[in-house]
């Protein structure tokens, strides 16, 4: 079976990512201290900073706290994946798919955001992947999850002929461009055949809370970004990519977001920056870090100002 460049950049970065903290990581008391830290004033509305950013679309009401829609959830699996948890509105309907890829391996940390996301009309589908594990086994996880995600989706309302999402935090938001972008290997036709058949890549990517090029001052091996936009595998042109990250992240600080979109739009990418005043690592996703240890935050506004904002971005994908 081919490799293609960008998996030897996820076997260099292995390492490093291992760093990150994920969503019901307690050890890494550092990264706890700065997240708690961080300032939780919420402004009316979403800005960008940054010579690389654009405005997006701005909302056109505050989110409710919970959508028009109940929302049923449910796990499935596949042979070549881990399990995948799935969010859909319990309403007849045609909806558009967000595959939601968490930090640190297990989706269920990012229900909070699928719920909402889901009770607004999206099917929201989110895997568990072998963090920690080889790159390999993390590559298939997340690969074969999202084919057979592709597969699956018409039965929960799921519609191809809509926006396809893929969100990413923190190593996820990483993990979210490297698959998004990798069309030659994993598209239609590609050299991965560990599962299924290729399929398209995403026709949005929301990169949340990135570290694109380094980690609490830890540059990684090479430029991420650079690197993979000058990778003969990234072809994948016509994805919409918003690169959202709180003012306050002191962990994936907002000028690797601002970098990492430059470096997007110099090669012909569709690319912009949203900057979240008050956000930090944790509430961008709701969760936040009390007494040292990572906790939920239900209805935290930060995140619910995350959610609009990947809404927006799948109206505005809309054909």
């Amino acid at each position: 079976m081919m490799r293609s460049r960008p998996l030897r950049w996820i076997a260099s970065l292995a390492a490093v990512v291992l760093l990150l903290p994920g969503c019901g990581n307690t050890d890494d008391a550092d990264a706890n201290t700065m997240l708690a830290a961080t300032s939780t004033t919420v402004p009316a509305t979403t800005t960008t900073v940054g010579a690389t950013a654009t405005t997006p679309p701005a909302a056109t009401a505050p989110l409710e706290e919970l959508g028009p829609f109940e929302v049923t959830t449910t796990v499935v699996s596949h042979e070549t994946t881990q399990d995948i948890s799935v969010w859909a509105p319990d309403a007849d309907g045609s909806w558009p798919i967000v595959y939601l890829i968490p930090a640190a391996g297990t989706g269920q940390d990012l229900a909070e955001m699928a719920t909402r996301l889901a009770s607004h009309g999206t099917v929201v589908f989110a895997p568990d992947y072998r963090f920690g594990d080889s790159p390999l086994a993390q590559e298939q996880d997340l690969e074969c999850g999202y084919r057979y995600t592709r597969t699956i989706a018409h039965e929960y309302g799921g519609d191809l002929d809509q926006p396809f999402s893929v969100v990413g935090d923190s190593n996820g938001a990483s993990l979210a461009l490297f698959g998004g972008l990798s069309e030659a290997t994993y598209g239609p036709g590609g050299s991965y055949d560990v599962c299924f058949t290729g399929a398209p890549r995403a026709d949005l990517i929301v990169p949340i809370a990135g570290c694109h090029y380094e980690y609490v001052g830890e540059t990684f091996p090479e430029p991420f970004v650079e690197m993979l936009v000058d990778s003969t595998d990234v072809k994948n042109l016509d994805a919409d990519l918003v690169l959202v990250v709180g003012e306050d992240d002191s962990i994936c600080q907002p000028w690797q977001s601002e970098d990492a979109a430059e470096a997007l739009q110099a090669a012909g990418y569709d690319a912009r920056v949203v900057v979240v005043p008050g956000g930090d690592h944790g509430n961008m996703v709701f969760w936040r870090v009390v007494d040292g240890e990572w906790m939920t935050a239900p209805n935290d506004p930060i995140g619910m100002q995350v959610v609009q904002i990947i809404l927006d971005a799948i109206d505005a994908a809309q054909p």
